[in-house]
């Protein structure tokens, strides 16, 4: 089996994704942490022209972008596709759909923070992916499925957004979605969750000598 590389930092919810569904499906890697998320230079994501994690490296083959990584490690090692990567369930789509969507939302807000700008609330269209976040998460609240054993790509994805925006702070009231919560919950049983949540990922970035450059 080729050496796969996945270059991401500790607390990036998108390469999260990429290291659970890795982990599901039993495929070794090398996980190459990188350094500040706002670095001007390819080199610091894994040679991504876009300046973002994760980037995955194949041999001479390189990725970005989360769920297309996904799908090509999905075709190369799980042609059944347990976790359903794949899938053109129209629910599954929408979800996955915005579930991404809120959490590139969140990352305008938290580089914004990060970058010096102290007074989001103030400018219209900070204010307004702050919206587009709580209805987002109103939406999933009311469609997620509490009862449901299986665990699929979307509940990956969920999984990793609301472990990072709790992280983060940024539920307003967390008691307004029991049903997010529950889910995240019951996928914490999993190890491949259990070992990559956004405390236990500092932790072992720390341990390896990780430091944000």
């Amino acid at each position: 089996m080729e050496t796969l590389r996945l270059f991401g930092t500790p607390l990036s919810h998108f390469t999260r994704k990429v290291r659970i569904v890795l982990a599901e499906l039993g495929v070794p890697f090398e996980y190459v942490r990188t350094g500040s998320v706002l670095a001007p230079t390819s080199a610091g994501y894994g040679e991504n022209p876009l300046l973002r994690v994760p980037t995955l490296v194949r041999g001479d083959e390189t990725l970005f972008d989360s769920d297309h990584i996904a799908r090509y490690v999905v075709a190369l090692y799980d042609p059944a596709d347990r976790l359903q990567v794949n899938s053109l369930a129209v629910e599954s789509l929408n979800r996955l759909a915005v579930v991404t969507g809120i959490m590139n939302n969140e990352v305008v807000l938290l580089l914004a923070k990060r970058a010096g700008l102290a007074d989001l609330e103030a400018v219209a269209y900070f204010r307004k992916l702050r919206s587009a976040i709580d209805g987002g998460l109103d939406w999933i609240e009311a469609r997620v499925e509490v009862d449901d054993a299986s665990f699929t790509y979307p509940d990956v994805a969920l999984t990793c957004l609301w472990q990072h925006l709790v992280h983060y702070d940024l539920v307003a009231e967390p008691a307004r979605y029991p049903r997010i919560a529950a889910r995240v919950e019951q996928a914490m049983q999993r190890p491949s969750v259990a070992s990559t949540t956004p405390a236990r990922s500092l932790e072992d970035a720390a341990a390896a000598g990780w430091k944000p450059s």
